[in-house]
């Protein structure tokens, strides 16, 4: 994931980075990843400097000046746009005739280093993202007199991605432990009578259940007004009332979870006594040692998936 972002899912860049013969290549790190990337773009023997080379020679032979180079690495910083020579000429305070300015866009053009727009006078950079890093690494000391620090900027591209797939694996678990609570809900209406061993292990009350009503998401309150949600709560018509946790968490369930569990069992015996309890927890994830000791300890019977439908 992070290769495909930092070479901005172009087969070929990938194809370089991976098969390059960087001497500290190491592509199992964030790191690892950086560099190497980096390497491809700021070697200048590199098969990615390369290839960009035979294109920039041919413009560069043609409008070898400081102002080309500066249009070109200016173009295709801000390529979501066309500019005009008149822009141009404005924007970067190029000394030059409109006339003159055009002749090496239209240069620049014919070279395949910029786009060319309906209008004669409309240019723009490519929309491929690696020449301007190419473009950065060899033109932006000599036009702006600074050294373009491209490491940190591949760094906050990672650091973001990372972000990014942190926040969309929370919603996904989230999903999934929902869709797991509907599912074995479903399970317990549809099933006519049966043994809570058929979906959990460690059952020491093996009754068989005839399943009357199935709520998800129960409502219950502490006596100190604290509010506490059940997963699913399915009564059976002999007074046995399955009590259901669902976790889906990349990392396992550990025993704080459980004891915030039983916490939740308590408070249900003590509004319904006349109830026989029987507490399960489904953890997708599984459970650490301690959590799975805790729930044997505590009579909650746990499963890592739904056995039963």
């Amino acid at each position: 994931m992070q290769i495909n972002e930092l070479c901005m899912s172009d087969p070929f860049f990938i194809s370089c980075v991976i098969q390059n013969e960087f001497e500290d290549k190491d592509l199992t790190t964030s790191e690892g990843v950086i560099n190497t990337v980096n390497y491809e773009i700021s070697a200048r023997y590199s098969e990615m400097s390369k290839t960009w080379n035979e294109y920039l020679q041919l413009t560069l032979q043609s409008v070898n000046d400081r102002h080309a180079k500066n249009m070109l690495l200016f173009l295709n910083k801000h390529a979501d746009r066309y500019w005009t020579p008149s822009e141009l000429k404005d924007k970067l305070s190029i000394d030059l005739e409109l006339n003159e300015i055009q002749r090496k866009l239209e240069i620049m053009s014919e070279a395949d280093v910029i786009d060319r727009g309906v209008s004669d006078i409309q240019f723009r950079g490519l929309s491929d993202g690696t020449l301007n890093l190419i473009l950065q690494n060899r033109f932006e000391y000599e036009i702006n007199n600074f050294i373009p620090d491209l490491k940190l900027g591949f760094a906050r591209q990672i650091e973001a991605l990372t972000a990014e797939n942190r926040s969309l694996r929370g919603k996904l678990n989230s999903l999934s432990g929902k869709f797991a609570e509907h599912q074995l809900a479903t399970a317990f209406r549809s099933k006519k009578r049966f043994a809570l061993s058929a979906f959990f292990q460690n059952v020491t009350d093996t009754t068989r259940l005839n399943i009357i009503n199935v709520q998800e998401r129960v409502k219950i309150q502490r006596q100190d007004g604290k509010g506490m949600e059940i997963d699913i709560v399915a009564n059976s018509n002999c007074g046995r009332v399955i009590l259901v946790e669902v976790k889906k968490t990349q990392d396992k369930t550990g025993s704080s979870k459980v004891e915030d569990f039983q916490e939740k069992v308590t408070v249900y015996r003590s509004l319904f006594a006349d109830k026989t309890i029987l507490p399960t927890y489904l953890s997708l994830g599984g459970f650490t040692p301690e959590a799975q000791q805790s729930c044997d300890a505590q009579g909650i019977a746990t499963a890592s998936r739904i056995e039963c439908f």
